[in-house]
C-alpha cells in the first residue's frame, strides 16, 4: 500500500515536470529597440498636468507630457493658450490663489522653454465651489492645469 502511494506521488511529480512552467512574470523585452515613428501635427492640442498635494513643481510625468507636446508642436504657429487651473487641495483665500498662480506659471514657463509661445494666454482659475462632486471626490484629479493650445501650420511646414 505504501509502495503504491510513493509510486503515485513520483508519477504525479514526473508529469508535473513535463508541463511548462506557469508564471505571472512579464515577457522579456525585445532585444532590439522598437522604433515608433513620430508625426508632427499642428492641430489644437489639449494637455493636462497634474500636481502633488500643496506643490507647484512639475513631476517627471508632467515633464514628459510637456516634452511630447513640445515635440508635436515644434514649428507650428501658436495663436492662443488657454489654461484652466484647478487647485482644490488648498485652503480658500490667498493660499489658494498663490498656489494656483504658481502652478499656472510653472506650466507656462515650461511650455515657453520648449518654444511654445502664444500671442494670447488666458488663465482661468476655477474656484472649489464650482467643481463637480466627481472632481473633488478624487483629490489628485482636482490638482491640475488643463491647457488648450490653438496651433496652425507655421512657415515651412
Amino acid at each position: 500500500m505504501r509502495r503504491a502511494q510513493i509510486f503515485a506521488g513520483l508519477s504525479i511529480g514526473a508529469i508535473a515536470l513535463t508541463f511548462p512552467a506557469m508564471s505571472d512574470a512579464p515577457k522579456a523585452p525585445p532585444a532590439e529597440p522598437v522604433h515608433v515613428p513620430f508625426e508632427k501635427s499642428c492641430e489644437d492640442t489639449q494637455i493636462t498636468v497634474y500636481f502633488s498635494n500643496q506643490e507647484a513643481v512639475l513631476s517627471s510625468y508632467a515633464v514628459r507630457s510637456l516634452n511630447t507636446a513640445g515635440d508635436q508642436l515644434a514649428g507650428c504657429s501658436i495663436s492662443n493658450i488657454q489654461a484652466e487651473v484647478i487647485s482644490a487641495d488648498s485652503a480658500k483665500g490667498q493660499l489658494a490663489t498663490s498656489l494656483s498662480e504658481a502652478r499656472a506659471a510653472v506650466v507656462l514657463d515650461a511650455l515657453n522653454a520648449r518654444g511654445i509661445r502664444a500671442r494670447d494666454v488666458h488663465t482661468n482659475f476655477v474656484p472649489v465651489s464650482e467643481l463637480s462632486a466627481s472632481d473633488t471626490a478624487s483629490l489628485p484629479m482636482a490638482r491640475r492645469v488643463n491647457l488648450t493650445v490653438s496651433a496652425s501650420k507655421g512657415y515651412g511646414l
